[in-house]
């Protein structure tokens, strides 16, 4: 294949793997010509640590509700994607 997938193991993959596969070997071909891939998780960790923050603005309405829902929905994307 043209991924290098393993062939001899397709039988014990679901179609989610073969997509991670292919998504992961994609953005290591990326990478390797000195690409800049994000990291899912590692903006979801961001993300995710600055939910109390933004939470406390939000009820204190000392952020824009425009703002609010952008994050919220960029967290929720992230998840989303991580989650499969």
């Amino acid at each position: 294949m043209a991924r290098g997938f393993p062939l001899s193991e397709i039988d014990g993959w679901n179609t989610g793997d073969l997509i991670d596969w292919a998504m992961e070997h994609d953005r290591q071909l990326r990478k390797a010509r000195g690409e800049h891939v994000p990291d899912a998780y590692e903006q979801y960790r961001k993300l995710k640590a600055m939910e109390k923050s933004i939470e406390e603005m939000h009820a204190a309405g000392t952020i824009r509700e425009e703002k609010y829902r952008s994050y919220r929905e960029t967290l929720e994307r992230c998840e989303a994607r991580l989650k499969g």
